[in-house]
């Protein structure tokens, strides 16, 4: 039997062998960006079948680059030893280059390698396309994206022995500064390692950021504040007096801002004055805080001073920022607002708290889920320990395994050098909350389940389990049950995360309507704005197909348009208002056809001689109405 990575891999050399052939392809037999490399390769005259030949500078051109580099050399060092120790194993050499592909640094094990090889992984060679064809450093350079190159993908054959995944590393100006790479032999191909070296050349990044720029003030920040003093938070530098000194790439990326030049201030981009927040981060800066965007988007954010300003600072007026009320609705009494449905599921958990039952919510997207995951949290006795929420669904499949069960001496590159616990172990004592459930791959469902039984969490490249000790509540808007019934979930797990299943309602059919407005407009700080009487009527009769977040955003919108004035109807949107119409002539339809009888049918089609159209305007129906009808009659 063949395995799967040969198979793959005589495709691509058929591929390949076509191409120097014919110049040509067919469609999808390599990746785009592997042709797109193959296609510039024969247009710079790139030999495919030269014999070795190392593009080596000489040792004064190298010690300039050295120099010229060494801020990004010096970054990198940490990094590369960290991802080196995890890697170890795998017959690999970890290389950094600069933005031309010239090699800096490397490390790792060579002994795969032969004499020429070894040489031309080495500082001082240059892995531009131009040299080397098709290959991770050099194509990542120019496509200016992360890129692994495995085989007869790379254009020259004395390549095929490499398995190559390389990242682009960008400066504290955003231009290119270098690749990170790992390369390997190719009969040993590693699963995750382009994972392994993206967070690592984030890592860089965010290195070269901090260390290129100083300022007064450091905003941490993201949609999600789990996410905070992690790789992927956005980091924005402002001078004393608010100015933005310069922005992350996440950050650019979270705040959509496009700097070209133009002075930008902080109240440019947030809804609140940086004043007023600065008394806000007490001693150790390390306050997590809401804050909303210009656009409205709320973001999670955490400030760090300069100690000087923050000495200097005079005390802000706490009451101009008003403290993030999310937590408010955490709690059963306040989402125990009057609908009968949603009493009896918080009647049910109440009766199975602190006994060690496992708690899944269901309900459509948007219907609370985790506010209520929140509020059992909240009511148990282990709510003054650390809630935990991971969103299966959110965190790509290739590092969901290393955030849940954590890594082992430098697993994954980060600030940690000792590694990282996983979800898992941070929600000892507490809580763990994990939404989305249902899209958990098959492939981690069995070790979370082990977990869930043995008590205790193996991370990544350890051999020794640790102890943990948490309540479970998971969320999913899908029907588990029949995912298990179709092969797409274990059932053991199901069973396991089963211990208690509660139903969110939609909002659509849920008897508080007004409560749950004036929870929402607690939130926005609103609690005095007025909602008309003819408003609650629209808000009763549409169908609200995104439920409670829905109806969170309509009256965001609306309290921005009406400027803190009563909310009426030109303050809804439009869509909205044709979600209601669309609403009630499906309904009218749908009673209409309730009400027709056969008899009266065969009576107007027989008036205008089997004219469908005709009969539906005496019926007072729509066209596709009465073929709904005449199909359930058994007459179409």
């Amino acid at each position: 039997m063949n395995h799967p990575m040969f198979d793959d891999s005589r495709t691509v050399l058929r591929a390949r062998q076509e191409f120097l052939a014919k110049g040509s392809l067919q469609q999808g037999a390599v990746a785009d960006v592997i042709e797109r490399s193959w296609r510039r390769c024969l247009e710079n005259g790139v030999d495919a079948t030269s014999p070795p030949h190392n593009e080596v500078i000489t040792q004064q051109e190298l010690a300039r680059r050295l120099e010229q580099h060494h801020l990004l050399i010096s970054h990198a060092r940490p990094e590369m030893a960290t991802l080196n120790e995890q890697i170890s194993h795998t017959r690999s050499i970890v290389i950094l280059t600069d933005h031309e592909g010239v090699i800096l640094h490397s490390m790792g094990d060579s002994s795969f390698l032969s004499e020429a090889q070894r040489i031309s992984l080495s500082p001082g060679c240059s892995w531009h396309e131009n040299h080397r064809g098709t290959n991770a450093i050099g194509t990542a350079l120019v496509e200016k994206l992360p890129l692994a190159v495995h085989g007869a993908e790379h254009f020259m054959e004395r390549h095929h022995f490499l398995s190559c995944s390389a990242v682009p590393i960008f400066g504290a100006k955003n231009g290119l500064a270098g690749t990170l790479d790992v390369s390997n032999d190719f009969l040993l191909p590693q699963q995750h390692t382009l994972a392994l070296v993206k967070m690592a050349a984030q890592m860089i990044e965010n290195r070269l950021f901090r260390a290129h720029h100083k300022s007064e003030i450091a905003l941490h920040f993201h949609a999600r504040p789990e996410f905070i003093g992690t790789l992927w938070e956005g980091i924005a530098m402002f001078s004393g007096n608010g100015k933005l000194v310069a922005t992350n790439r996440s950050g650019q990326f979270q705040l959509e801002l496009n700097l070209n030049g133009q002075e930008i201030h902080f109240d440019d981009v947030f809804d609140a004055p940086l004043g007023a927040l600065l008394g806000r981060t007490g001693d150790t800066g390390k306050l997590i805080f809401s804050l909303r965007l210009k656009n409205g988007a709320r973001i999670f954010a955490s400030m760090e001073l300069d100690p000087l300003l923050k000495s200097s600072a005079p005390p802000a007026p706490l009451p101009a920022v008003r403290p993030a009320k999310r937590n408010c609705a955490a709690n059963f009494d306040m989402l125990d607002s009057g609908d009968a449905r949603m009493a009896r599921a918080i009647s049910q958990v109440k009766l199975v708290l602190n006994r060690d039952i496992s708690i899944l919510i269901e309900g459509e997207t948007g219907v609370g889920k985790e506010l209520f995951a929140r509020a059992v949290h909240e009511a148990g006795n282990r709510c003054d320990g650390p809630w935990v929420a991971v969103n299966c669904a959110a965190l790509p499949e290739g590092l969901i395994e290393a955030e849940l069960f954590g890594y082992e001496e430098g697993a994954f590159t980060g600030a940690r050098r000792k590694g990282s616990p996983g979800k898992l172990e941070q929600a000892h004592g507490g809580t763990l909350f994990l939404d989305e459930i249902g899209d958990m791959p098959l492939s981690l469902q069995a070790r979370l389940l082990r977990v869930l039984q043995e008590r205790s969490v193996t991370p990544l490249g350890s051999t020794r389990s640790r102890p943990v000790d948490f309540a479970l509540v998971s969320a999913t808007n899908q029907k588990l049950r029949e995912k298990v019934e179709r092969g797409e979930f274990r059932s053991d797990l199901y069973y396991r995360l089963n211990g208690l299943s509660v139903t969110l309602p939609p909002l659509r059919q849920r008897a508080d309507m007004a409560a749950l407005i004036d929870m929402l407009l607690q939130i926005e700080h609103a609690d005095n704005t007025a909602v008309t009487p003819d408003i609650m009527e629209l808000f009763q009769a549409h169908p609200w197909p995104g439920n409670i977040r829905q109806l969170h955003n309509v009256i965001r919108t609306a309290l921005a348009l009406s400027a803190d004035g009563p909310i009426g109807q030109p303050h809804l949107t439009q869509d909205f208002l044709d979600d209601i119409m669309r609403a009630a002539h499906v309904e009218t339809d749908t009673a209409s056809l309730d009400s027709l009888t056969l008899e009266v049918v065969r009576k107007a089609l027989h008036a205008h001689a089997g004219n469908v159209s005709a009969a539906a305007r005496q019926l007072g129906i729509s066209r596709n109405t009465l073929y709904r009808k005449l199909k359930i009659l058994g007459l179409a």
